[in-house]
């Protein structure tokens, strides 16, 4: 397959109730800038096929579903790279079709990882709209200084509006 394995991690959902509910983590490699401590797969790009990779995580998620009919899901994780880049019409279709594959649990999580810039702030709501209900933020120092030296694209300030927004969206 030409685009990395979008569902690589099925794994049984920890929680009460849920013992054999699925964990889907979709990952979306592109970010803003690559940050000097990641080891993850992302790829700094000014533009990415949207249609391509949407196409590309559907297609996947439905091979894996014809390999885990009958389960459950109790969480969607979008990952990355910084997946609050991806247009939220891109998070919706890929929950739609997770939903259709395997019926949620009552309590289904489905977070996207954000960073705390205001540019990404503002796309919380139609986030929101998309059926994602919680947000792993970025704030990974409190400190300009320490933002500055770990290579973070936002300030203090910018982080804590960011987390303001974060909170009144989920």
């Amino acid at each position: 397959m030409s685009l990395p394995n979008a569902a690589q991690q099925l794994e049984p959902a920890i929680g009460a109730g849920n013992a054999d509910a699925l964990a889907l983590y979709v990952h979306w490699p592109f970010c803003v800038s690559k940050c000097p401590y990641c080891d993850f797969n992302s790829h700094v790009r000014a533009e990415v096929d949207q249609a391509a990779w949407r196409a590309g995580l559907l297609a996947d998620l439905a091979h894996e579903a014809a390999l885990t009919p009958g389960r459950r899901l109790g969480s969607i994780f979008f990952g990355g790279g910084t997946p609050s880049l991806m247009p939220a019409a891109t998070a919706a279709a890929v929950i739609e079709a997770a939903m259709a594959a395997w019926p949620a649990t009552d309590d289904v999580e489905i977070t996207l990882e954000a960073n705390p810039s205001s540019v990404e702030a503002s796309r919380f709501a139609d986030f929101a709209r998309a059926g994602v209900n919680r947000v792993s933020l970025g704030l990974q120092a409190l400190h300009d200084d320490a933002l500055r030296f770990l290579g973070r694209a936002h300030d203090v300030a910018e982080g804590l509006a960011a987390l303001e927004v974060a909170q009144r969206n989920f």
